[in-house]
């Protein structure tokens, strides 16, 4: 079996790792983090949306690139190895992902391609305070149509537009 990337996966990774360099030193890295009121680096941000990594995951149907999970890694160890202070792994991931697999068709409809044109931040809100977050012991619920209950920590959930909630329905089997 062959496990190398392939020319194109290499090509990309070195794109990101050039534009990385580039638009991300680690002296941006460190003004973002002294910054107590930035969370992210709006600019590079919307720099990746113009590279079509926001949407890189996301099919063609919705506005997406509509490339792999290898390339979604390629660019995630880059933004990585840069230490990139942007919400990639919430939105791009975590609730593209939950979107994909889970989202009804109109869900899909109306996010995806907004995630794909950055226009918005997506999170994905499981864990409900300390230890490993556990889908068949949770207290946050969703009876009819309304949300009770606490997520901590929700990543990027100061700058997301939407959250994705991991919720039971309020009977004892949800």
């Amino acid at each position: 079996m062959n496990f190398e990337f392939s020319e194109e996966q290499c090509l990309l990774r070195e794109q990101a790792r050039r534009f990385l360099s580039e638009q991300c030193p680690l002296e941006t890295v460190r003004a973002v983090l002294d910054d107590g009121d930035a969370s992210h680096d709006a600019r590079l941000w919307q720099s990746m949306v113009e590279l079509g990594w926001t949407g890189v995951s996301i099919p063609e149907q919705y506005g997406g690139v509509g490339l792999g999970y290898l390339e979604l890694c390629v660019i995630a160890e880059e933004l990585g190895r840069s230490l990139a202070p942007t919400p990639y792994a919430s939105s791009v991931y975590l609730a593209t992902e939950a979107l994909l697999r889970y989202g009804s068709e109109q869900q899909k409809e109306s996010y995806l391609p907004r995630l794909a044109a950055g226009e918005v931040i997506g999170t994905f809100a499981l864990a409900e305070g300390r230890g490993v977050p556990n889908p068949n012991r949770l207290q946050t619920v969703a009876v009819d149509g309304r949300l009770s209950g606490e997520k901590l920590p929700v990543p990027d959930g100061d700058i997301a537009d939407f959250a994705i909630v991991v919720a039971g329905d309020g009977s004892a089997t949800s």
